[in-house]
């Protein structure tokens, strides 16, 4: 793996946020990145249908089964976890719980700075064709995005 500015910067948030989230375009490494700095953490892609559609379904089940957090990679497809994820590291207070992944349209959702804000530290990881510059860490906070 090429080494990614983005993992020091994804330590460093899981730290201070219960939430992680990694935003970025396609094929730009989220995944590997994010399975790579956290490799304990359960993972599950919501592009994979049967995955998608019980976290649909059944979001308070399916988050049921990552007590400890997990890596939720393409969390764009189901927007409705956010609110789920909000009230379970309000309860657990665990810094670093949950590591998120998505595209630009991530950031993008609507609700997301409200149902999240000061929970989410955000990195955005560029292409490699902007070798030197590949992560932006950043933080949502109330009344900011």
């Amino acid at each position: 793996m090429i080494p990614r500015q983005g993992a020091a910067a994804l330590q460093r948030l899981a730290q201070g946020f219960p939430i992680v989230a990694l935003t970025g375009p396609r094929q730009s490494g989220k995944t590997t990145l994010a399975r790579a700095v956290f490799p304990d953490k359960p993972y599950v892609s919501l592009e994979n249908p049967e995955e998608r559609q019980f976290a649909l379904n059944d979001p308070k089940r399916f988050l049921a089964r990552f007590p400890h957090g997990a890596v939720l990679d393409e969390v764009q497809r189901c927007p409705e976890l956010l609110s789920w994820l909000q009230s379970i590291v309000d309860e657990h207070r665990r810094m670093g719980e949950f590591v998120l992944t998505g595209s630009a349209q991530f950031e993008r959702m609507a609700g997301i700075t409200q149902s999240l804000a000061g929970r989410v530290g955000r990195v955005e990881l560029l292409p490699l064709s902007n070798w030197g510059r590949s992560a932006r860490p950043r933080a949502w906070t109330s009344g900011c995005c």
